[in-house]
Formats: structure tokens, C-alpha cells, sequence
């Protein structure tokens, strides 16, 4: 590109000469505060005449050669570069302008020393006013086409913001919002790094809820704290801040920025109704001039729409929380109203605890008076090489505990958080691993008596606890006691029951003295072969109580018929089968034996559907009542009766072994078999009441 008007050859070569000698010269008048004002120019002087320098080579050779595309060419990307990043025109125009001013300076100066012809001279200052005005020109244009491009590009970003809650009305957990968040401002604000963070209220800590930079090593996990000046001007001014450059007067944001390596921050408050809940905070260090009003204006409108959905996600969430409580808390009143297996229900109340309460492990301890000690009872949330749960067993006693905790849980019976590092219920080495940062101690109390203790591992500090975690535990504690207390009280029921209709099984035995301790014996043997075949814990229980009672309806029958020496009469034998059904009907008011009643029932049903009173065969048998069958005739062989001898153990175990699939069940023989090889079974002469030692079989 070649100037619009002829100029001499003296004034260019003049120009040239000067451009070449004076360099230096030229250099020391170009002012510092001609550059633009910002990092990009403005880091150390050297960095400054490195680029003029540049420049006044490259205004060299367009005025050598005549041909200025090379220099018009890069004014263009200046601009434009410039136009992006924020500058001003002004700033833009320094440039061209302040090289201008510091050659003509030169020029007239060796006039008036007489040092140049004033003539050529102004040869000179023609050539390089024309190529430096074409720059300023060129600048200007190439400027005001990139502003109006940026303009119109942020005012298509204008859009897709406006319309970025409704792409996220779908988005209600607020990690994931944030996560988006971040996504979308990189994009739509083109940052380099961006990172959201919500506010406590109260302390004005921020928690980093997302980012897209390695934040661990520059926060550390912990929250974080900006300089008060800061913070007053983004929560009450409500309004961007530029950070640039190191502030001695805001350390706090001078560590963070150091941390990131970076010069120039921007800190966009997120509002809720006046309410500020969070900021965000940008850098881009390839651009750190992109932060002009117009991107800081766009960030706010950007932040007060992802603070918008925030608000939407947390309300919904915290809805959501609600609803889980309530639900939780009745399905926990019912299990207390429904439930009397006391271990199935602890059991249940630590997995409902640790889902709504969302830790990793929770477990029930239940306090025993007599020993002083929690033990445990329950929990849901395991670990690897989880050993140390179970090595809990001889349980925990409370002076194991902190003072503080001890206090809190036995004496005030309060909610206590506590360092894992001091408490009996974690061991240290396990901490790490299990992501435990702090422990949550619930007593279950009533009537200040201490009954257990919920014991959470919680994955947040204590300062992050809030105080509705804690009251839904204590909630769920204290239906835990009423768990306890109703348990207590229907054992207590259950015992008085049981041991009034044992007293009415002991007053059969006075009437037939031949089968004194006979209901012990049988219900050893039962419960030795029901624990043999794998039976369940209620299962047993049933048949603990069947046993102990299945001869009960014999009070009903006439004692000179238990007594009879000899054979009975077809008559005697049917009076005497009518004892299961009385049995029955005798214990049919008692409800917590309403199980136990079939197995009475049916004890004297055969294996081969001969048996009574209702011929049932095999498997319509209950178990429990096979069971009772084979240690209730056992045990009568083994007893002297009015009409026979007791037999020795090896004949009444072949007794047994004939009647195998007839009158027994053979897997019930088998079973009981293997426990009489393997037992410990006192048996008791009905006759000389002596102890003997049992012979095996």
C-alpha cells in the first residue's frame, strides 16, 4: 500500500535516517502513560520498548520501502485484538499517536539546532505523518467494526442467557445445576476459569459448589473467606468487582489470586431478592482486558439467572428433604406400632436414619443397665475388613467417651457432634477410609434412663451440620425409645402370660407325677433340633413356647386314664386325642401364643398321614410340629410310665430310626440324630428323680 500523495526521496531517506540513529531518542519519548493502561502493556519497561521497538521497525520499512501493507496490516489486528479485549478508542489511538508526537519532537528539535534542512525535514515529517495517520485511520476503523461485532456478539449471548433457565428448569439437584452453570458461563462469557461458590449467610464463608480448574489445590476443600471491603461491595453494593492487580488493601483476595496466577479477577454476586447467596468468580488470562462494563453487566445478568434456579433447586430440594422426613418418620411410627421383634426394628430405624440423614453408617447401641455398657444392636453402612464392627461385641462403656460426651449423653441426654480422632465408636486407623469427619451421638432416653445410643458417621464437619439434621435424629431416637420402652413392657407381658400357662402345664404334671420336667426335657430336645436344621429366630421362639405347653390340654382329661397301668379302651384313646384340640382352646385367648397353637395342634400327626387330629401328612405338617413329634417321643421312651419301663438312649434312638418316614419325619430324625451324638442332654429318671449321665447314642 503506497501513500496518497508523492514524497520526495530526501524526506524519506531523512526519515529513514532519523528512524535508524535516533532510536534511542525516539524511544525515551514515548511516555509510559502513552502506552494503554493495563497489564497487557503496562508489566515492566522493558516489555514496553520491546513492543515500540517493534513497531517503530516495522514504520521503518513501510517508509524504506513504500509499501505499508505490512504495518497497516498488523494496526488491523492491534484493533481488533484491542476492540476485543475492552479497550477503549482512545487507548487504541495512543499508539500511532504517541510515535507521531515523539518524531516530530525529534525533527523539530534538529531543525532548530540547524542539524537537518528544514526542507527536507519536512520531506521527512510528510512521509511519516502520512503512514502514522493511514495507522490511526486504519485503527480507528478496524476498532469501531470489531466493537460492533463484540457488541452484537454479547447481544446474542444476551439471549442464550435469557434463555438459560429454561434450558435448566429440568435441573433441580443444585450440583448438577452448578455443574451446568459453569459449562455455560465458560461459553456464553467466554472465561477461561470459572468457579460458583454459595455464601454462608451468617459468616460470609464460601463453599466451592463447581469449577472448571483444579480449585483443591488452590482452596484446599476449606472454605473461603474474602477481604470484608470486597465482600461489602458485592453483597450490599450488589454489583460486579474487577480485581486487578495485587491490592495491599484486600490480602485475602491477593492469596487467591497468586494461588491461581493471575492478575485480574472478576466477582459477580449472585442475588436472590436483594438476598446475596454466592458469587462468581472469572479470570482469563490469555484476555485479561475482556472484563469491560459491558462483559461485567453481562456476568451480572448471567449470575442473577443462575442464582434464580438456584433458589428454584434449593426450595425444591429442600422440599424434597421434607417430604423424606415426614415419610421417614412415619414409616418409623409405624414400625414402632406394628413391630415387636426389637432387633428387626433397630435394624430398619439405622437404615431409614442413614438414607435421610444421608451418612455413610449408621448403628443402634442398646445401654444394659447391669453391665454399664452400649452395646450393639444394629447398623446399616458397612466397610471393607469391617472386623471392628464386629469386634464391638463386649460393648462400650461411657467413660470410654470424651467428659463432654459422657455429660451430653448421660446425664443431659443431648445430641452431641465429637471428633472421631477421640471416640471408642471408630477406631483411628479406619477414619480416613471410611470419609468420616465427624460423629453424631443421639441417646434414646425415657424417663431419664439412658436405653442406647445412635451413633451416625458423618462425611460433613461439624460446623456444617445444621440443626434440622440433628432434630430429625433426636425425632427418630425418641421413637427409638418408645421402641425399647414397648418392647420391655411387652416382654414383661408376654413372661406373665407365658408363666401363667406353664403354671397350668406344671398343674398336669402334679396330677401325673410319671411326667414331671417332662415339658423341659421335650422343649430342650425341640429347640436343640430346630437350631440343627437352621430354623429362624421366630421360629424357635414359637417352638420354645409350643413345647412347653404342648400337653397342656391333658388337664382336661381324667386322671385315672393318665394313670391307667395297662392298654386303653378305643373309648379311653378317643378321649385321650382330644387333648391337642383342648390345648388349643386353652391358650386360644393368649394372642403372642397364636403362632405356637398349630404346633400343639398338630404335634401328634404321623409322618404317613395316620397320626390326629386332623390326618395330615409330610410337609402339611408344620415344621414346628415334626419337630416337637420326634423330641416329645424321645423323650417319653426315655421316661418311665405306668404301663412300661424307660428305655436305654440306643433303643429308643432305634425306635426312632424304624419309624423314620412313618410316623416321623426323617430329616427331623436325622437332624436329631447328629445332636444327640453331639449333645449334652441331662436325663431325669421320672421314678428316683436321680441325674444320670447320658449314654450316647
Amino acid at each position: 500500500m503506497s501513500s496518497g500523495r508523492p514524497i520526495s526521496e530526501d524526506g524519506r531517506s531523512l526519515a529513514v535516517d532519523i528512524l535508524t540513529r535516533s532510536r534511542l531518542d525516539i524511544l525515551s519519548r514515548i511516555s509510559k502513560d502513552d502506552a494503554p493502561s493495563s497489564s497487557f502493556f503496562a508489566l515492566l519497561n522493558q516489555t514496553r520498548r520491546r513492543f515500540f521497538n517493534g513497531y517503530l521497525d516495522s514504520l521503518k520499512e513501510a517508509v524504506a520501502t513504500g509499501d505499508s501493507t505490512d504495518l497497516l496490516g498488523n494496526e488491523t489486528f492491534q484493533s481488533y485484538s484491542q476492540g476485543r479485549d475492552g479497550y477503549s478508542l482512545r487507548e487504541v489511538l495512543k499508539v500511532p499517536a504517541s510515535v507521531k508526537k515523539a518524531l516530530g519532537s525529534i525533527i523539530n528539535e534538529m531543525v532548530a539546532n540547524k542539524e537537518i534542512d528544514a526542507h527536507a525535514a519536512l520531506g521527512a515529517k510528510a512521509a511519516l505523518d502520512e503512514i502514522l495517520d493511514q495507522a490511526g485511520t486504519i485503527r480507528a476503523e478496524s476498532f469501531m467494526q470489531t466493537r460492533d461485532e463484540v457488541i452484537k456478539f454479547y447481544n446474542s449471548y444476551q439471549e442464550e442467557i435469557d434463555r438459560f433457565p429454561s434450558n435448566l428448569a429440568a435441573t433441580l439437584d443444585l450440583r448438577t445445576l452448578m455443574r451446568s452453570a459453569v459449562k455455560r458461563c465458560t461459553e456464553l462469557l467466554d472465561v477461561g476459569r470459572c468457579a460458583f461458590f454459595t455464601r454462608d449467610l451468617v459468616t460470609d464463608e464460601l463453599r466451592l459448589m463447581a469449577s472448571n480448574f483444579d480449585h483443591e489445590r488452590i482452596f484446599d476443600n476449606a472454605p473461603v473467606k474474602l477481604d470484608e471491603s470486597v465482600m461489602t461491595e458485592l453483597v450490599k453494593g450488589r454489583k460486579p468487582v474487577i480485581v486487578e492487580g495485587y491490592r495491599r488493601s484486600a490480602p485475602l483476595v491477593t492469596s487467591i489470586m497468586k494461588n491461581m496466577k493471575t492478575k485480574l479477577l472478576l466477582l459477580v454476586p449472585l442475588m436472590v431478592r436483594d438476598r446475596n447467596v454466592g458469587l462468581i468468580m472469572m479470570d482469563n488470562v490469555e484476555r485479561p482486558r475482556m472484563f469491560t462494563p459491558v462483559v461485567a453487566n453481562l456476568a451480572m445478568r448471567f449470575g442473577d439467572k443462575v442464582a434464580a434456579a438456584m433458589e428454584n433447586a434449593r426450595l425444591h430440594g429442600s422440599e424434597q428433604q421434607k417430604i423424606k422426613e415426614t415419610m421417614a418418620l412415619l414409616e418409623v411410627s409405624r414400625l414402632v406400632t406394628t413391630t415387636l421383634d426389637i432387633d428387626t426394628l433397630l435394624a430398619r430405624l439405622a437404615q431409614i436414619t442413614a438414607d435421610v440423614c444421608e451418612v455413610s453408617k449408621c448403628s443402634v447401641y442398646v445401654y444394659v443397665d447391669d453391665a454399664g455398657r452400649f452395646y450393639p444392636a444394629a447398623t446399616h453402612g458397612t466397610f471393607t475388613n469391617n472386623e471392628w464392627e464386629t469386634g464391638m461385641s463386649e460393648g462400650i462403656l461411657p467413660v470410654d467417651m470424651t467428659d463432654e460426651d459422657t455429660e451430653a449423653v448421660m446425664e443431659r441426654h443431648e445430641v452431641t457432634i465429637t471428633d472421631p480422632e477421640v471416640s471408642p465408636f471408630i477406631p483411628s486407623d479406619r477414619i480416613e477410609e471410611t470419609g468420616c469427619r465427624a460423629l453424631v451421638l443421639v441417646p434414646i432416653y425415657s424417663r431419664d434412663r439412658v436405653l442406647g445410643l445412635m451413633v451416625l458417621l458423618h462425611h460433613k464437619d461439624r460446623d456444617e451440620l445444621e440443626g434440622e439434621d440433628l432434630n430429625l435424629v433426636a425425632a427418630i431416637a425418641a421413637q427409638a425409645a418408645v421402641a425399647l420402652e414397648n418392647t420391655s413392657l411387652y416382654e414383661d407381658l408376654e413372661m406373665s402370660y407365658f408363666s401363667t400357662v406353664k403354671a397350668l402345664a406344671r398343674a398336669i404334671e402334679v396330677k401325673d407325677p410319671y411326667t414331671y420336667g417332662h415339658s423341659e426335657r421335650v422343649t430342650e430336645y425341640a429347640l436343640a433340633i430346630a437350631r440343627r436344621l437352621g430354623a429362624s429366630d421366630p421360629e424357635i421362639q414359637n417352638i420354645k413356647y409350643a413345647a412347653a405347653l404342648h400337653d397342656i390340654g391333658k388337664i382336661g382329661i381324667a386322671r385315672k386314664i393318665l394313670d391307667k397301668p395297662g392298654a386303653l379302651s378305643e373309648e379311653e384313646f378317643v378321649h385321650v386325642k382330644t387333648h391337642p384340640q383342648l390345648g388349643d382352646s386353652i391358650i386360644e385367648p393368649v394372642a403372642f401364643l397364636k403362632a405356637p397353637r398349630s404346633i400343639i395342634m398338630h404335634h401328634h400327626e404321623r409322618y404317613d398321614g395316620k397320626g390326629y387330629p386332623d390326618g395330615l401328612a409330610g410337609e402339611e405338617i408344620p415344621l414346628g410340629a415334626r419337630i416337637l413329634a420326634v423330641a416329645d417321643s424321645f423323650e417319653a421312651m426315655m421316661s418311665d410310665r405306668p404301663y412300661r419301663k424307660a428305655l436305654q438312649v440306643e433303643e429308643a434312638v432305634k425306635e426312632l430310626e424304624v419309624n423314620a418316614g412313618t410316623q416321623f419325619d426323617p430329616i427331623v430324625v436325622r437332624a436329631f440324630i447328629e445332636v444327640l451324638k453331639e449333645g449334652d442332654f441331662q436325663r431325669h429318671s421320672s421314678g428316683d428323680r436321680r441325674e444320670t449321665a447320658p449314654r450316647q447314642a
